[in-house]
């Protein structure tokens, strides 16, 4: 349903429109209303981008570009002070990120201006915008209070002025002499040369709103609630909302394309929903493993998004700071990783494995270990292909470290019957799997390191993880321009037969399937390092 544009309410500089207001109420009985979320303040859509590239940000910095849109670094990994809130682009390249005590982060060809990290706040920054030239830009807190640095002047705040609900986000005119501030509760309060549109102050809402943005020529603006309800203003068009959509995670920020045809919206989840003529990626910004779909046990919290903004077309990575090597398959990995960052290694690492998951979509399988028994995977393990991609578009790694083989070489149900990688047919199927995962885990320039399997004592036939490994020989040779084997089988079972002590370190858990911290640190990490170290920066290009 559209939200009534030109509504007046008594609240800035514009007096109650009678007629407006009973049909701006009607549609919010409608059910364009808002839930609690974290709030961030949109970026200013006359700032950097198209109306195809843009960027979400979550609460731990890390900035995930979509369509081709410019990655220049973040902050992921970095031991924050407080969380990350908002986020603007520069509008000649690159980004700042704003944390809750005003500390400022700054990428690309965005500039430090000054910041309130070191100063102590009244209330927690909510969000910030730039001016139009990128020489500078505002922070906005939850009681209006307004700190400019650079060339952002200041026109006003509410800081001194109390206030039903607290202010959530901020936009700026597109000279830059003006900016808006919006309240949890719609409530609008305009400085310098912005024009006061419209408001929900006076209307009860049964959801706040968590973010605004405003047209490109500064006639109008949107105002979004947390379950994604829309309500336009002045000459900001309505072109659709999720006011009537049952969401997975509540709405947390938007932003308008640079023309202002059109917004996007983001999910605590990262969700990116879109109206207009704003672009979506095909890849898909949420984690299909976001829990509670992951396996239970495994979890750890992934960031809440808390923006997303407009950013220009560019490298989809780049390297500043430490490598960044990413840990992906199934519970192999997972330890692998784990046990791996307990080592600190001289990367950042990112454990990015689903245990209980393969690359089988799913399937139904007949355990070797347990043959009269039937498994059904985590419901979440068939979307393997929507995490990497998620994790790339997060972490941008500059190698990835892909183990598996354990549960593509069960028995499973495929074509109707279960058939292990004895089967041509089923062979075929996996091999197809992995040059996919191969794919995505390389889709924005990063090399990638595929592991063989080691044999286990569990059941599981040796012949037919011999036979998994011949599909990981082919598919390295098929891409070795930025794939690299990992001969994890010739280290831990390189006599042909299943040991649990290797050189004399106790390699293999009770389980005869997984691996111990001393077999991953002593035996594994040492050669793992050395191809990470030979296959980094100079195999990555840092091109999509």
């Amino acid at each position: 349903m559209r939200s009534p544009a030109r509504l007046g309410v008594a609240r800035g500089r514009c007096s109650v429109a009678f007629l407006t207001t009973i049909l701006f109420a009607l549609a919010a009985a409608a059910g364009i209303a808002l839930s609690p979320a974290s709030a961030a303040g949109a970026a200013s859509p006359h700032a950097a981008g198209n109306n195809q590239t843009y960027a979400v940000v979550d609460s731990a910095g890390s900035v995930l570009t979509y369509s081709g849109g410019g990655y220049e670094g973040d902050t992921n990994g970095v031991a924050l002070a407080r969380p990350i809130v908002g986020a603007a682009p520069d509008p000649s390249g690159g980004y700042w990120l704003v944390a809750s005590d005003g500390g400022i982060f700054t990428f690309g060809s965005a500039q430090f201006h000054g910041s309130t990290g070191a100063i102590h706040l009244n209330q927690p920054i909510v969000g910030m915008a730039a001016t139009p030239d990128g020489g500078g830009y505002w922070m906005v807190a939850s009681d209006g209070g307004i700190f400019s640095f650079g060339d952002a002047q200041f026109y006003g705040s509410t800081g001194a002025i109390h206030l039903n609900r607290p202010i959530v986000g901020m936009a700026s005119t597109p000279d830059g002499l003006g900016y808006w501030l919006v309240a949890s509760d719609g409530g609008i309060f305009s400085f310098g040369d912005a024009q006061f549109y419209g408001s929900t102050g006076a209307i009860h809402l049964n959801r706040p709103i968590v973010g605004m943005a405003s047209t490109g020529n500064g006639g109008g603006y949107w105002m979004v609630a947390s379950d994604g309800g829309i309500f336009a203003f002045g000459n900001a068009p309505f072109f659709g909302s999720t006011g009537g959509t049952a969401l997975n995670s509540p709405i947390v920020g938007m932003a308008a394309t640079p023309d202002g045809g059109g917004y996007w919206m983001v999910g605590q989840d990262s969700g990116v929903f879109t109206f207009g003529d704003a672009g979506f990626s095909p890849a898909t910004a949420q984690s299909p493993l976001h829990p509670p779909l992951f396996p239970a046990g495994f979890s750890s919290p992934i960031p809440p998004a808390v923006t997303i903004m407009p950013v220009l077309p560019g490298p989809s990575a780049a390297h500043q700071g430490r490598l960044r090597v990413a840990f992906a398959g199934d519970s192999l990995s997972f330890y692998e990783g784990q046990y791996t960052l307990g080592t600190n290694p001289p990367y950042l690492l990112d454990n990015a494995a689903a245990p209980g998951c393969g690359l089988t979509n799913g399937a139904l399988l007949k355990p070797f270990s347990n043959p009269n028994s039937i498994y059904t995977d985590p419901g979440a393990c068939a979307l393997w292909a929507s995490q990497l991609q998620w994790m790339v578009d997060r972490f941008h790694p500059d190698v990835t470290v892909l183990q598996a083989g354990y549960w593509e070489a069960q028995d499973r149900l495929f074509n109707g019957q279960y058939q292990t990688l004895a089967s041509p047919g089923y062979a075929a199927y996996i091999q197809s799997n992995l040059e996919q995962a191969v794919n995505i885990l390389h889709s924005d320039g990063g090399a990638v390191i595929l592991a063989t399997s080691p044999l286990f004592n569990d059941g599981t036939p040796t012949s037919v993880v011999d036979i998994y490994n011949q599909i990981v020989h082919a598919v390295v040779s098929e891409d070795s321009s930025f794939v690299t084997l990992f001969d994890v089988y010739t280290i831990l079972s390189g006599n042909g037969v299943y040991d649990p002590i290797v050189d004399g370190v106790a390699a293999r858990t009770a389980d005869g399937v997984h691996l111990t911290m001393a077999g991953v640190s002593q035996l594994l990490t040492p050669p793992l390092n050395a191809i990470i170290n030979s296959v980094g920066p100079p195999v990555f290009s840092g091109l999509s």
